[in-house]
């Protein structure tokens, strides 16, 4: 199924979905190992997936990543990823990345935008894969520890299909 520490072999094993209620848990767990991704609460874990705002990567069985974003009005907001520690560097945020996109450009959205930690450089090349530019940059946006977030747009152009 997958080739130690490089992509996962046989792509159709991941399985992007909507997240549930009952993966909350999972999620949380793997927020908790991913000190770049934004830390939420159990609660706002609840709301993003009974909002539908959130996806998983489901492997064997278990939640591999989890991707949150939202749709306001034409414009998409990607607002966390994060991908579990022993699946990491296989593809799997790249999958999540692509197929949240993929439904923002569906449900309308001209634009995505994100906010990623400075030193988050994985992060920053992973977006850049997909056209997004910086495009400012907040002081001091994130806490423990604190640190300047980066913004990056991608515009009309890397939303078609």
């Amino acid at each position: 199924m997958h080739s130690a520490g490089g992509k996962i072999r046989n792509s159709s094993a991941v399985t992007v979905r909507r997240m549930l209620a009952s993966d909350v848990s999972a999620v949380l767990r793997i927020l908790e190992e991913s000190p770049e991704a934004s830390i939420w609460s159990r609660e706002c874990l609840s709301e993003s997936a009974s909002g539908g705002t959130g996806w998983v990567a489901e492997l064997g069985g278990g939640v591999a990543g989890i991707f949150i974003g939202r749709i306001a009005a034409d414009e998409f907001e990607v607002l966390n990823l994060a991908v579990a520690k022993v699946w990491r560097r296989r593809g799997i945020a790249t999958r999540l990345l692509r197929a949240a996109l993929e439904e923002a450009r569906r449900a309308g959205a001209r634009q995505a935008y994100l906010d990623v930690r400075a030193s988050n450089e994985r992060g920053i090349s992973l977006y850049e894969r997909f056209g997004f530019q910086v495009c400012g940059r907040r002081p001091s946006y994130y806490r423990n520890p604190t640190e300047d977030a980066v913004q990056l747009v991608l515009h009309n152009d890397g939303l078609k299909p």
